[in-house]
């Protein structure tokens, strides 16, 4: 929508003129008002990226557990 590089976001993104929500290591996430402020060159109110603690360990629905593991 901005009509930039992946890069250009990025370091918008690094220096603070574009929020952000980091979800998990690899995926960012802008928030829809965020984005909007940026294009109507209103400055953030926040000016850094969020990180949230992510788990290693996989998701398990209700009633799910993980397999013993069976030696080789």
């Amino acid at each position: 929508m901005l009509r930039v590089s992946t890069d250009t976001v990025l370091r918008l993104i690094s220096a603070g003129t574009l929020p952000a929500i980091r979800v998990s290591p690899r995926l960012i996430r802008i928030p829809g008002p965020a984005f909007e402020a940026y294009q109507a060159g209103r400055t953030p109110s926040r000016r850094r990226v969020v990180t949230r603690p992510t788990s290693t360990e996989p998701s398990l629905g209700a009633g799910e557990r993980i397999p013993d593991r069976q030696p080789v």
